[in-house]
């Protein structure tokens, strides 16, 4: 588990999550991980569960395949009917857990879609443009003895990365709209690489940040401390 590679929501975007995965393999990672939200988009659903298993990711559910399983907020925009699905394709959304957690040489990863058990929960240290949001259970998670060295999530359609003493929560993004990408984590080199798609399927390197040296990136003691005076961390642009 050196390796990582990180799909962020994929929002039934078939051709590019098939163009990641690709791209993904060729580049020899030791596994695949996905933070969920895989219907409501112009894409065919079907299909995306049908790569997502061939290829064995490690897939989390988010708020939108919860509200897909459950026929709720289908007042979305591309939103995806249960009847019009596959019945492979519910039985794939309905096995997927809310967390997962991986064991890699620097420590324990955590997968989840929102922050931890809650699908629709957010942290964000703030900005100039945007207020904070905290989260008491993601505190409580970072003054264990033995914390995760890295939280997975996604929701938010925003790759960055927020640092903690200990552990860092890197947002996986999307491959929806115009941020839309994905990202290898270097467990090794302590180093996370992310990249973009240039047109539909063509794929670009946006950044590549060293993780171990924080070079003036703020480290935050939990959640708490946010003040909104941040910098983002962005990774689909260097």
């Amino acid at each position: 588990m050196n390796r990582i590679g990180i799909i962020g929501d994929v929002h039934a975007e078939h051709g590019r999550l098939a163009a990641a995965l690709e791209f993904l393999l060729n580049q020899r990672v030791d596994a695949l991980i996905c933070t969920g939200d895989l219907p409501d988009g112009v894409g065919d659903l079907d299909a995306c569960c049908d790569l997502l298993r061939a290829a064995e990711v490690l897939t989390v559910a988010g708020n939108h395949d919860r509200w897909f399983l459950q026929d709720r907020v289908r007042h979305v925009q591309d939103a995806h009917l249960r009847e019009n699905a596959s019945k492979d394709t519910i039985r794939f959304i309905e096995s997927l857990p809310k967390m997962r957690t991986l064991k890699t040489p620097a420590g324990a990863l955590m997968l989840c879609h929102g922050v931890l058990e809650d699908d629709l929960a957010k942290i964000w240290p703030g900005s100039e443009r945007s207020s904070s949001r905290c989260s008491a259970a993601l505190d409580a998670l970072l003054q264990e003895t033995d914390p995760p060295r890295f939280v997975i999530n996604g929701h938010m359609h925003f790759r960055t990365v927020i640092d903690f003493p200990r552990t860092q929560v890197i947002n996986g993004g999307t491959l929806k709209g115009q941020y839309a990408g994905f990202s290898i984590l270097d467990v090794g080199n302590s180093r996370i690489d992310s990249f973009n798609f240039s047109t539909e399927n063509d794929i670009e390197l946006a950044r590549q940040l060293d993780l171990g040296a924080h070079l003036g990136r703020r480290v935050w003691r939990n959640t708490d401390d946010f003040d909104g005076e941040w910098q983002p961390v962005i990774l689909h642009s260097a």
